[in-house]
């Protein structure tokens, strides 16, 4: 019981320095938005703002198309997750369900992708890009990234979990692929459909690089390079900075906090960590 007893102290203890070190971060970005400028130049810095305000709120709805580039995220965030959940699923369903030859070597190669950087594609996703004509549009920006191997490898895992013997009555009765995979094994693997729809939209919502390469015109970016034209040449305003950064993530943090039980329960059940 002892032995118990030191064991459960101790993960507290990890998990409560853990989430310190990603709330104090956070909070101090919040506490920073809600100064004053003059405020944030003081040595030593403030913690707490005195009193808060909303001064750099407005200066960003001031400066940028706060509203546009929100509007563009959520269009190309939805998207993406959108075709990333088709395009997994039917990938995932040939490899666990049907097994179609080579089905091992296609998984191995999958996991080697796994590996690979991502910004090693942006140069030849730019040279497909620029020959399709797509190039400062919001199509360029959901294009290449509809193919998700993360996606696949994840619904893989909760494809494999799906009842053989619900897939074998329903060929049996006559049902397609397509029909099998829509009303079958999405439906029994929904937390893993999910958990991928969330995670591709958080990876979009804060996407930097490839919009910044593939687009020029400031109505075509969303929030990650939107909010950096906040960032000044010589002098930046951190407030304000910080209440666009603290404007943009609220958003992600009411999906989360919304599905955050079937997000968590997706990725259990899937064997990730």
């Amino acid at each position: 019981m002892e032995m118990q007893y030191r064991v459960s102290w101790w993960t507290y203890a990890t998990v409560f320095i853990v989430g310190l070190v990603i709330v104090i971060p956070f909070a101090w970005m919040v506490a920073t938005g809600l100064m004053t400028t003059s405020q944030t130049l003081l040595v030593p810095p403030n913690v707490i703002p005195s009193p808060p305000t909303l001064e750099g709120a407005q200066e960003v709805l001031n400066r940028i198309p706060f509203g546009a580039l929100l509007l563009n995220t959520v269009i190309v965030s939805l998207a993406r997750a959108v075709f990333t959940i088709i395009i997994c699923s039917m990938a995932a369903y040939a490899l666990a369900v049907i097994k179609v030859p080579g089905s091992g070597i296609i998984l191995i190669v999958i996991l080697a992708l796994l590996m690979v950087p991502g910004d090693i594609f942006i140069i030849p996703n730019f040279a497909i890009i620029s020959a399709m004509r797509l190039t400062d549009t919001l199509t360029a920006l959901v294009l290449p990234s509809i193919f998700d191997v993360f996606g696949v490898f994840l619904l893989y895992q909760f494809f494999r979990g799906v009842p053989r013997e619900l897939i074998e009555a329903s060929r049996m009765d006559g049902a397609s692929h397509v029909r099998i995979l829509a009303t079958i094994v999405v439906p029994v693997a929904r937390s893993g459909v999910l958990s991928l729809a969330i995670l591709t939209v958080l990876f979009e919502w804060k996407e930097l690089l490839w919009p910044i390469v593939v687009n020029r015109s400031a109505d075509k970016f969303t929030l990650g390079p939107g909010l950096a034209l906040l960032r000044g040449e010589y002098i930046t305003d951190w407030n304000v900075v910080m209440a666009a950064g603290v404007m943009s993530a609220l958003p992600m943090i009411i999906i989360f906090v919304v599905l955050q039980k079937q997000f968590i329960a997706g990725i259990a059940r899937s064997g990730l960590k």
